[in-house]
């Protein structure tokens, strides 16, 4: 063996697991509590699993291959890193789980070349199958499945009334809810097909006939597990206990109407195993550069690209901290003709999870108009405790519904508020009050109405070390109760913002 063949095993199985670990720790976290907490991913273990038996077996491909860097790869790579830590500062778990794969695979393309692909692309691409994107197929597997069951229930003289997802019968109802979308079945179908193909297959085309077959059959097994349900409640008074619990049963359809099958036309696409020889590296290419430490160029390169994504965020968190420390948003004291502001009196309170900062007052004017300031806020945005939050809400919807919600411009510059404002007429489910709200995002300095801008300025400040987050709201009655009468409370706002003193 070359001198450099020597030094690219020992480099390759010395540094291969550090750096993927450390320099992605915290996708791999992600990964592990998506699997752990979500009943919907939970095969993930069986995915990752799958990946590491498919590198082992073709271990001794991967020692055979010799340091020869691609630049085109590493400029990918570097493209790649930026957007991880864009993803990483706004916290987009989807996106940064999807690049987990793409980094790993561009990685080693950027040390080994494109060897390395035709090595470990395949294993390494089953984690896709792991990434939480599947379950946004859920509501057309659930139009699909509602369709087809409409179908097997006529089939069967089954008299039902649909409506959208829920089935009714003249025993019960049953809903088509997401769990019974079948996407969990789907998933598992299609990740045991890509790994069979990837195992024992040479040709792309088989691989592919035995993908597309495993995701007819899985949704098949589901339309069937759903129609044994509905059938089984119509056929026994829906006193079978199927109706509330049929976890089991799912799965016992899953293997008969999936994995049978699939295990039989699995063996009619190809009579041979896969063999290592059919993916041996090809001879060595060293991209023009000389033997030795120059080569140190590519590991060295493509590793620094794993790792600084992880790395900014600890060289800026004493500067995240004295940023967060200091802080203290106040409630404006100074607005000529107005009183205020008059705490304990607000009308409305949005829904945050957390908040760090949660100020509210009521100004009252000469002529005796209202309006309440809200700032709520987070200091240091993490995990669950951010701005721009699913679970953040601009109100209770046990209590208010949306009535209609536009876009208010204005000219000019003005010290709290920006050039645009979101506004929201929400009316009280209970007496039919309603109340107008002109709201905007304050990150790190920055202003703006966009829930999609904030998130985005949002990754951009806390690469700089800034990493505040505010709701700033006005709210206030309208007059009569409908939308006319919110016009003078316009105005009232208007007035207060003109009015404010810098």
């Amino acid at each position: 063996m070359s001198a450099l063949s020597r030094y690219s095993v020992q480099f390759r199985w010395l540094l291969l697991v550090p750096i993927l670990l450390l320099g992605l720790w915290a996708e791999w976290q992600d990964f592990f509590a998506l699997w752990y907490e979500s009943i919907i991913y939970t095969h993930g273990y069986l995915v990752l699993g799958g990946v590491l038996f498919l590198l082992y077996e073709r271990r001794h491909v991967l020692k055979r291959l010799t340091v020869s860097g691609s630049p085109f790869a590493l400029f990918l790579l570097a493209g790649a890193s930026v957007t991880l830590l864009l993803a990483q500062a706004a916290d987009i778990r989807v996106i940064r789980l999807l690049l987990t794969p793409v980094l790993i695979l561009l990685w080693g393309w950027s040390i080994w070349g494109r060897e390395f692909l035709r090595a470990a692309a395949g294993p390494i691409s089953l984690l896709v199958f792991a990434v939480p994107i599947w379950d946004d197929f859920s509501p057309l597997l659930q139009h699909i499945t509602v369709f087809f069951n409409t179908l097997f229930l006529q089939l069967a003289d089954i008299e039902a009334t649909i409506n959208e997802f829920l089935i009714v019968l003249q025993v019960g109802a049953f809903l088509v809810e997401d769990g019974c979308s079948g996407v969990r079945y789907l998933m598992v179908a299609l990740f045991l097909s890509a790994f069979y193909g990837q195992l024992y297959y040479r040709s792309m085309r088989s691989k592919v006939l035995l993908f597309v077959i495993a995701g007819l059959l899985s949704m098949l097994a589901n339309w069937i597990r759903v129609f044994g349900i509905i059938a089984a409640g119509h056929y026994t008074n829906m006193e079978t206990s199927l109706v509330k619990d049929h976890e089991l049963f799912g799965w016992v359809v899953f293997v008969i109407f999936t994995l049978v099958p699939l295990f039989v036309f699995s063996s009619k696409f190809e009579t041979f195993p896969r063999s290592e020889k059919t993916i041996s590296p090809k001879p060595e290419q060293t991209s023009g550069f000389p033997l030795g430490v120059k080569s140190l160029v590519w590991p060295v390169a493509a590793s620094v690209f794993i790792i600084w994504p992880a790395l900014v965020p600890l060289a800026l968190h004493a500067k995240t901290e004295n940023i967060a420390k200091s802080w203290k948003p106040e409630l404006i004291t100074n607005v000529p003709e107005w009183r205020g502001p008059l705490r304990h009196a607000n009308f409305w309170t949005p829904e945050f999870t957390n908040p760090d900062v949660e100020l509210s007052g009521v100004y009252v004017s000469d002529d005796l108009q209202q309006v309440q300031l809200q700032i709520t806020g987070y200091r240091n945005q993490s995990q669950d405790r951010e701005l721009i939050f699913y679970k953040n809400r601009l109100f209770d919807e046990s209590e208010w519904q949306l009535v209609s919600a536009t876009e208010r411009s204005f000219t000019g510059p003005h010290p709290i508020r920006p050039t645009k404002v979101a506004e929201a007429v929400i009316q009280m489910q209970q007496d039919e009050s309603r109340i107008i709200v002109w709201y905007w995002y304050n990150v790190g300095g920055h202003l703006t109405p966009s829930r999609i801008e904030a998130k985005i300025a949002g990754a951009f400040k806390k690469i700089t070390g800034d990493n505040r987050g505010a709701l700033w709201a006005l709210a206030g009655r309208c007059g009569d109760g409908s939308s006319y009468g919110c016009e003078q409370q316009r105005e009232a706002f208007a007035r207060f913002l003109n009015q404010i003193v810098k």
